[in-house]
């Protein structure tokens, strides 16, 4: 497993049967999911995710079109880039749509 900070017993694992305290239990699930959110760099709200204050999460929509922009697209162009190794079109996407409170919000990948 590989350690960005790189200093001994950074990373342990702890089995289940060790967690002596649900708290415990809860506080790693958390920190787990967190930390799954940071891996996949997906908003939490597009993830089904209940937010822990009472403010809860910003526009859904405005989340996804900045996912779609700065996370999908970039993947999504890499891939296209397959169409030219091939020499032909293996790999194609739609536009992205979403309709949110009857506005349309269309985000499309340019070459």
């Amino acid at each position: 497993m590989y350690s960005p900070s790189g200093k001994k017993d950074s990373i342990k694992i702890i089995p289940l049967s060790e967690v002596a305290a649900k708290d415990e239990f809860l506080n790693i699930k958390n920190v787990n999911r967190d930390d799954m959110l940071a891996a996949h760099r997906v908003p939490p709200q597009m993830m089904g995710v209940i937010p822990n204050n009472t403010g809860g999460f910003y526009d859904v929509g405005k989340a996804s079109k900045v996912f779609v922009r700065n996370e999908l697209i970039p993947l999504q162009r890499q891939m296209l880039e397959l169409n030219s190794w091939v020499g032909e079109e293996v790999v194609r996407f739609e536009d992205y749509r979403l309709n949110v409170d009857d506005r349309d919000i269309s985000v499309s990948i340019t070459s």
